[in-house]
């Protein structure tokens, strides 16, 4: 998976913002590349800090964002609060009846230190979560402003 920097900053502002509950949201891009990183509300997020659920009419707003402007929904991420950077079996569960192939990201977030950690993967067509190198490409002019300090060839990188 490629991922613009910009879109990795969007995630970990994302996680950080939604503490200690689980934020969830949507890859936009086309084929393998994220460009942009919509965050979309959890459903889940007041009853639990362990869970999410995409909201439905997000879901559908963020969709028709992305084709308006020639691109798809490439995968979705959500974060771990104080936890690993790793599919959990409930996630992987969920996977199962999913199917894709589909991006994947799991963010887990330090909510001492706001440290990120961040799983990368794909959701595969029998739904199993399979880990995938992530690459982040910075903007040329240096508009996205920076880079966050990550493993661009690990499955499992810092931000």
């Amino acid at each position: 998976m490629r991922i613009h920097s910009q879109a990795l900053r969007q995630i970990a502002r994302h996680a950080a913002a939604e503490y200690p509950a689980e934020c969830c949201g949507l890859l936009v891009g086309r084929g393998d590349e994220v460009r942009t990183a919509s965050a979309v509300r959890n459903l889940l997020g007041g009853e639990r800090c362990d869970r999410f659920e995409l909201d439905p009419v997000e879901h559908v707003r963020v969709w028709e964002a992305a084709h308006a402007s020639g691109e798809d929904i490439v995968g979705c991420y959500h974060s771990h609060p104080d936890g690993q950077a790793q599919p959990s079996s409930i996630d992987r569960r969920l996977a199962r009846g999913f199917g894709g192939p589909f991006g994947y990201l799991v963010v887990a977030i330090d909510g001492q230190s706001g440290d990120l950690e961040v799983f990368s993967g794909q959701i595969q067509e029998d739904g199993e979560i399979v880990p995938v190198p992530l690459e982040i490409i910075e903007s040329a002019d240096g508009a996205d402003g920076g880079s966050p300090s990550a493993g661009a060839e690990d499955s499992a990188a810092t931000a």
